[in-house]
């Protein structure tokens, strides 16, 4: 390879990467903290009384929603990821956690509708707060970044949806680590629910 392509690549590697961390930083000035600590609240609340957290999300916001829901059983909370082989009955007792930065896609939109017959409930991370999954959801977070929708308009170092994937899962995981303090959980009770066969 030679040396102006190094050059190049390694600029544009530090530059993509300084503009991800910048995107996180922009979200924790601009999320509404009350939403995100109703969402604990809620968290909480349905795992003391006997419910399940579910959580979804179509493609790479699937893999955001399955590193949230392994949080969530290393916290000792009681979760899955929907469409998984292992997916519990959803009841009103129970919490969807949506993740959709258009709020519109069709698997999460259809998943929302049916939640909202069942009567639990819902709670939507999106870049989209007025989306049709949105009006379903009793608690709507917004997250900074490009949705798909924007990906083309929007000029950015980071490619396609990266800039809201990476957003979400930096504030999940900072709602992880809000529910560690909450519960008393430290990191020796998370080691010993994490996988010992691996």
């Amino acid at each position: 390879m030679k040396s102006s392509n190094t050059n190049l690549l390694r600029e544009r590697f530090q530059n993509t990467l300084l503009e991800i961390a910048d995107q996180v930083k922009k979200n924790s000035n601009s999320i509404d903290t009350t939403q995100v600590l109703k969402l604990i609240n809620l968290i909480v609340e349905i795992d003391s009384n006997g419910g399940r957290i579910f959580i979804y999300g179509a493609g790479r916001s699937g893999f955001i929603g399955r590193c949230f829901a392994q949080r969530l059983m290393h916290l000792g909370i009681k979760s899955c990821f929907v469409s998984d082989a292992v997916t519990y009955r959803y009841s009103e007792d129970d919490l969807l956690i949506v993740i959709s930065g258009s709020g519109e896609t069709t698997s999460p939109r259809a998943i929302a509708e049916e939640a909202k017959e069942i009567r639990g409930k819902i709670a939507l991370f999106t870049g989209n707060p007025k989306s049709k999954i949105a009006t379903l959801s009793d608690l709507t977070i917004k997250v900074e970044g490009k949705s798909k929708e924007k990906a083309i308009l929007q000029d950015s170092l980071a490619p396609f949806t990266s800039l809201f994937d990476i957003s979400t899962l930096s504030i999940l995981d900072s709602i992880g680590a809000s529910l560690m303090v909450l519960l008393g959980i430290t990191e020796n009770d998370i080691d010993k629910r994490h996988a010992s066969i691996e």
